[in-house]
């Protein structure tokens, strides 16, 4: 079984981006994925009409059952607008349609391989659970308190959190290395 990690490196995150052209649907998948932490499920379950031209919304977790209001980064808004209005999607269609119709979402095995085969093109094998735990590790290493990342990935304990994100014992020994107190 391969254990999905997170990409460490922001440079690779621009280019797994840049791999599909702006307003398609498979750049859109990724930057979603990696700017919510959402699982893929709970991705593709999205319809234009929970998200565009909000500011946030409110979404039913697949795998828990649980409710919660998810944010909408301002990047990420201007996103979803460029490529329903290219598009022409209406509100009730999928954000991520079906080729074959777009009031249907495309199935998971779609979105990983699309997923998959940006990874393949940088030379970084991926998953979408990759994405997930991308959001989390950038969110960690930007500053983001670990606890509310934890209330984010509803997890039991901190610890679980720091391993689900790739937190090694390297990362907090480079704390104990970098750390500047002024003397």
């Amino acid at each position: 079984m391969n254990t999905a990690h997170a990409i460490k490196d922001t440079n690779q995150i621009k280019e797994l981006l840049d791999v599909y052209p702006k307003d398609s649907k498979n750049r859109l998948l990724i930057e979603y994925a990696l700017r919510t932490g959402l699982r893929i499920s709970d991705i593709l379950s999205v319809r234009v009409s929970d998200v565009l031209g909000r500011d946030t919304y409110i979404i039913k977790e697949q795998k828990t059952g649980k409710t919660k209001e998810l944010a909408l980064h301002d990047a990420l808004k201007l996103s979803i607008f460029s490529y329903v209005s290219k598009y022409e999607l209406e509100a009730d269609d999928y954000l991520f349609y079906s080729n074959a119709n777009k009031k249907a979402p495309i199935q998971r095995m779609q979105a990983h391989r699309i997923i998959a085969k940006a990874g393949d093109m940088i030379g970084v094998t991926i998953s979408a659970h990759s994405l997930r735990k991308t959001f989390g590790y950038q969110a960690y290493k930007q500053g983001i308190d670990i606890s509310l990342l934890q209330s984010i990935f509803q997890h039991s304990s901190q610890a679980v959190t720091l391993r689900y994100i790739d937190i090694t014992q390297e990362n907090i020994n480079d704390v104990y290395k970098k750390i500047n107190l002024g003397f």
